[in-house]
This record gives C-alpha cells, sequence and structure tokens, in this order.
C-alpha cells in the first residue's frame, strides 16, 4: 500500500536523503580516483570530474536545507560525524586531492525545519539533475567493474567494492524517481526493503574492514568476519519476514546489531585517525562506513510498521 507525499514532506525527504547521499557519492568518486593507476588518466580525470560535480551538488543542498532537514537526520551522525572534519584533512594530506572543508563545517552548524512548500519546484529540479549526475556515475563504476572482471584494467579497489558502491548508486536513484512521484511506501514494507539493502552493506562493509586490514590486526579481523556473519544471516531472515511480529522480534535483534558495528567502526576511526591501527584504511573510507551505520541506525530507530 503507497500514499501521497504532500509538497512540505517532499521537500524534507528529498534533502535528507541528499544530505546523506550526495557526500556518499562524492567520496565513491574519490575511491574510485585514488585507486586507479596512471596507465588509466581518462578515468581518473571523470572520476575526479564527478568528485568535483557532487561536492558543488551537496553545497547546493546544503543551501536548500539549512531550516528544512529534519532534526533526527541532522542528530544522526549520518550527515557528517565529529571525525568527518579530520579525516577530510588527513586523507587530503596523504593522497594530494583537496577536500572543501568549509563545505562539512557549514553542515556541522545546519539547523532543522519542516521542508517549506515553496521549494517543492526547486527541489523536484534538483532530484532530476541529481539523478541525471548519478546515474553518469554509476555507468562509470560499471566500465570499471567490466574493465577489472575483464583483466584489461586494474584497480587497487576489489571487484565487490565496486558492485557495492555501484548498488548505493542505483538505489540512491531507486529512492529518488520514487520521491518525484510522491510516492510514500507502506511503513512495513518500506523498513523490510531498507533493512534488506543496509544488511547486505553492513556485511559488506565488514568483509572489506577484514581484507583492508594488515595480517597483524588478528583480533580486528576476527571481529570484522564475525558481524560479516551476522549481517548476512540478518539480510536472510528479513527476506522470509510474514508477520508483522517476526518484523519486531528482527528490528529489536537488527538495531543491536547495528549499535554494535557502529561502535566498531567509530573505535576503528578515531584509531586510523590517530595511526594505532595497521591497515590500508584511508582515514575517509573509515568515517564514510562509520556513516553509512549511523544512516541504518536511524532508520531502524525512528522506523514504524
Amino acid at each position: 500500500m503507497t500514499r501521497r507525499i504532500k509538497a512540505g514532506e517532499f521537500v524534507q525527504r528529498s534533502l535528507d536523503l541528499h544530505l546523506f547521499f550526495l557526500r556518499i557519492m562524492k567520496e565513491h568518486s574519490f575511491f574510485l580516483e585514488a585507486a586507479l593507476v596512471p596507465k588509466n588518466q581518462d578515468l581518473i580525470e571523470r572520476a575526479d570530474d564527478l568528485r568535483r560535480t557532487f561536492e558543488e551538488l551537496l553545497d547546493r543542498a546544503v543551501e536548500l536545507a539549512d531550516g528544512n532537514a529534519s532534526r533526527l537526520v541532522l542528530a544522526s551522525g549520518e550527515v557528517v560525524t565529529n571525525m568527518t572534519l579530520p579525516a577530510e584533512r588527513q586523507t587530503q594530506f596523504l593522497t594530494g586531492v583537496p577536500f572543501n572543508t568549509a563545505l562539512t563545517r557549514r553542515e556541522l552548524g545546519l539547523r532543522p525545519g519542516p521542508g517549506d512548500p515553496e521549494l517543492e519546484e526547486k527541489v523536484e529540479k534538483f532530484n532530476d539533475r541529481v539523478i541525471g549526475k548519478t546515474m553518469a556515475l554509476v555507468e562509470l563504476k560499471t566500465e570499471i567493474l567490466e574493465g577489472m572482471l575483464n583483466c584489461t584494467l586494474f584497480s587497487f579497489n576489489y571487484p565487490l567494492l565496486i558492485e557495492h558502491i555501484r548498488r548505493e548508486a542505483l538505489f540512491y536513484i531507486e529512492q529518488l524517481r520514487r520521491l518525484q512521484k510522491r510516492i510514500a511506501l507502506d511503513p512495513t514494507q518500506e523498513i523490510i526493503q531498507e533493512k534488506i539493502f543496509w544488511d547486505r552493506i553492513m556485511a559488506e562493509h565488514s568483509l572489506f574492514i577484514a581484507h583492508l586490514l594488515d595480517p597483524t590486526e588478528r583480533a580486528l579481523i576476527n571481529t570484522a568476519d564475525d558481524f560479516a556473519r551476522r549481517f548476512f544471516k540478518l539480510e536472510a531472515r528479513a527476506q522470509r519476514v510474514k508477520k508483522a511480529k517476526m518484523l519486531e522480534e528482527l528490528i529489536r535483534e537488527e538495531l543491536r546489531a547495528t549499535r554494535e558495528i557502529r561502535d566498531f567502526k567509530a573505535t576503528a576511526d578515531r584509531l586510523i585517525l590517530k595511526c594505532r591501527i595497521r591497515s590500508i584504511i584511508v582515514p575517509l573510507l573509515a568515517d564514510h562506513v562509520l556513516r553509512e551505520a549511523n544512516h541504518f541506525l536511524a532508520l531502524l530507530t525512528r522506523a514504524k510498521y
């Protein structure tokens, strides 16, 4: 069962989504750029152009969102964390790729408020623009993935990581297209769909963490592997949900698991910033996966089913 979204809700839900996902897309572009080799300078330049484009789009979203974003979203840690600024500064130092830290500071100062219905047309046009640019990023990810699988291109990213970030971009587009039609899913249907998607994302994050840690970090590797198994099981159980009671029990277990992986990621983020973990995890990637855990936790916490 679906319902029609009114103008003010459309504005707020669109901007809430952009504040989270535009930064994610900007960082995906950076991860692609940083992992390619000099032979593929054309792809590096395309990724860099997209990184700059998503930074510009995020700048515009922040401008529109001030006074129009949800208080819960702004407080959740999914937009920025208290470690995003230092992670950007350290990643810029390590890679030489510039980051707009002034934009991050502006996000930290965003004010919540109900969506202004008078912004409906502006936000609708903005959504269309974002969909187009995100599709361009999907195409780049697909091209890189196909090159890797055909052994005609090398990247320091795992093929699964490219599939993973491609899936996130397509999920973002799907949600925006639904908003453009002013469609809200039935709350139970929506949380099951979100849960299945983010369970897999959390499981794959755990796999990436385990394989990007130095082999000497055995305790952390084992913990990450345990989280991967746990979230794959939660994903499988969510796909079998038939009754509201089953969902309620699963959400309680999900909340515990997501809080625990959030805390694990937050600890790893702090230790990576302090150079106290042996790994090839760039600081911004640690903050990136933390924000995604915060986003999932916020979805679960405010779920109505």
